[in-house]
C-alpha cells in the first residue's frame, strides 16, 4: 500500500464525519483533527502488536472506496424494467479482482501542478476500484473513480484550473427492482471525465457512470419514474397530516354544516349549485381545509412514529407554483404556507418536495426531485449517511407500491427505456 497517496487522498477528500464512522465501527480512540485520525488509522492498519492488525489492508482498501457514499451527496434512483439475471452480479463480485482496474493508493491526488498532463498521469479515464458486497443489506456497489476539472483560486486571487478525483458508486439490490447511482456534486466544477453537467442537470454525469457500469452487467432497461408526482403528493399530504384523533372527530362531525355553508354561499352569489357541482365542490373542499388547518393551530398535531417527516419546499409543475417555509421543525403543517401548499398539490402536479426527516433525535433536510429516467434525491449542504437516504426511498417506495396496487387494471403500461442523457 502506498501511504504517501493514501494520507494525501484522505487529506483531500475525507471528512471527520467519515473518521468518524469508521471508527465507531472499529472501536478506535477518536482525535479531535482530521490529522490525527489518519494517524491512528495508519497504526490500525500497521501496527500488528501481539494480536494482529484491528484493521486488515483488505478492509482498509474497502473502506476508501466505499467511504464517499456518505455526505453531501446526490442519489439518483432508477427503477429496472426487469431485475438482473439471477446470479450475474454475485458472479462478477467473486471474480472482483480481474474487473477491479486500480487499487485507489495507485494515484497520487497533488495537483498543485497546472500541466494537466502532469496531475495524476495513471487517471485518464473512469475506473473501477471495488466492487463490494454487503450480505446483510443485499448490495452490491460498484464504485468508480474519474478524473474532474474545478475552477479554483491561486494565491494571487486569480483563477486556474484543478484536476482532482471524483467518486461515484452504482449499488443494486438482490430483492428490488431499484438500483441508484451516488456522487457528490463537487463544486465549481467544468467536466468529469471530460463530460460536462447542464446547467444544474447533473444527468450527463450520471449516464457516464452508468454507461460504464453497463460494460459490466450487460444492457439493462429502466422505466422512466411517471409515479413519482402521485408518490409526493401522498407524501406531503401524510407528511402534514396533523395525525390528531381529535381534530379528526372535530371536522367529520361539521361536514353537513360545512356542505350547508357552502350552498348558502353560492346561493348568496347567485349560482346555481345545481349547474355549477365542480365549484361547490372546491368551496367545500378549500373549507374544509381551512377549517382543519385553524384547528391544528389550537390542536397541535401528534408524532406517532419514530422516524418523522415535515415538508419544508413544494414546487408543482416545474415553477408554476413554488412554495417554502423557513421552519425546519413544523413546515407546512399549520398557517397560511400549509393551507397555499395543499391549494397547489390540489392545481397541479409535484415535480419536487422538500422533506425533513427527524431520525434518533437529529434533523435531515433532502430535496426529491423528478427527472428523465430517474428521481433525485439530494441533501441541503450537510453530511447525510447512505442509510438515512434509504429511509427516504424506502418511504417513497411505499407509495409506489399503493399507486401501482391501484393503477392494476386500467389500460396501457409504463414504456422501459434505456439509459440515454435526459433532454
Amino acid at each position: 500500500m502506498n501511504w504517501d497517496n493514501i494520507f494525501k487522498i484522505l487529506d483531500k477528500y475525507t471528512q471527520y464525519k467519515h473518521y468518524q464512522i469508521l471508527f465507531d465501527s472499529y472501536k478506535l480512540p477518536r482525535k479531535s483533527s482530521r490529522d490525527e485520525m489518519s494517524k491512528v488509522l495508519h497504526n490500525a492498519v500497521s501496527d500488528a502488536g501481539f494480536l494482529g492488525t484491528i484493521m486488515t489492508e483488505t478492509a482498509l482498501e474497502e473502506w476508501l472506496s466505499l467511504h464517499q457514499k456518505d455526505g453531501n451527496n446526490y442519489t439518483y434512483v432508477y427503477n429496472l424494467q426487469e431485475k438482473i439475471r439471477e446470479g450475474l452480479l454475485d458472479n462478477i463480485y467473486q471474480n472482483r479482482k480481474r474487473h477491479v482496474q486500480r487499487k485507489i493508493w495507485e494515484i497520487n491526488p497533488d495537483n498543485e501542478s497546472e500541466i494537466m498532463e502532469e496531475v495524476m498521469p495513471n487517471l485518464t479515464d473512469i475506473n473501477l476500484i471495488g466492487i463490494h458486497r454487503n450480505e446483510g443489506l443485499g448490495t452490491y456497489t460498484f464504485s468508480f473513480v474519474a478524473p474532474c476539472e474545478v475552477t479554483g483560486s491561486r494565491d494571487d486571487g486569480s483563477i486556474r484550473v484543478y484536476k482532482k478525483l471524483f467518486f461515484s458508486h452504482c449499488i443494486f439490490f438482490d430483492n428490488s427492482d431499484n438500483f441508484k447511482i451516488i456522487f457528490n456534486p463537487t463544486s465549481n466544477l467544468q467536466n468529469v471525465n471530460g463530460v460536462k453537467k447542464e446547467r444544474f442537470d447533473w444527468s450527463p454525469i450520471v449516464n457516464m457512470v452508468f454507461e460504464k457500469v453497463k460494460q459490466y452487467v450487460g444492457n439493462i432497461y429502466i422505466k422512466a419514474p411517471t409515479w413519482i408526482p402521485q408518490a409526493l403528493y401522498e407524501f406531503a399530504e401524510e407528511a402534514t397530516s396533523h395525525n390528531n384523533p381529535e381534530i379528526t372527530a372535530i371536522s367529520f362531525n361539521v361536514q353537513d354544516e360545512i356542505v350547508d355553508f357552502a350552498e348558502k354561499l353560492l346561493k348568496t352569489a347567485g349560482v346555481d349549485n345545481d349547474n355549477e357541482p365542480a365549484l361547490l365542490s372546491r368551496l367545500i373542499q378549500d373549507i374544509q381545509m381551512s377549517f382543519e388547518s385553524q384547528l391544528t393551530e389550537i390542536y397541535a398535531p401528534t408524532e406517532e412514529h419514530e422516524d418523522s417527516f415535515t415538508i419544508f419546499k413544494q414546487r408543482s409543475d416545474g415553477v408554476t407554483h413554488i412554495i417554502s417555509v423557513e421552519s425546519t421543525e413544523e413546515g407546512f403543517r399549520t398557517g397560511a404556507a400549509a393551507q397555499a401548499a395543499r391549494r397547489s398539490r390540489q392545481d397541479g402536479d409535484i415535480d419536487l418536495l422538500g422533506v425533513n426527516l427527524k431520525s434518533n433525535d437529529r434533523l435531515y433536510k433532502f430535496l426529491v426531485q423528478q427527472g428523465h429516467d430517474a428521481y433525485l434525491i439530494r441533501g441541503t449542504n450537510t453530511f447525510i449517511e447512505e442509510e438515512v437516504v434509504n429511509i427516504v426511498i424506502r418511504k417513497l417506495n411505499e407509495y409506489r407500491k399503493q399507486i401501482q396496487i391501484t393503477a392494476t387494471g386500467s389500460t396501457g403500461s409504463e414504456e422501459g427505456t434505456s439509459f440515454t442523457e435526459a433532454e
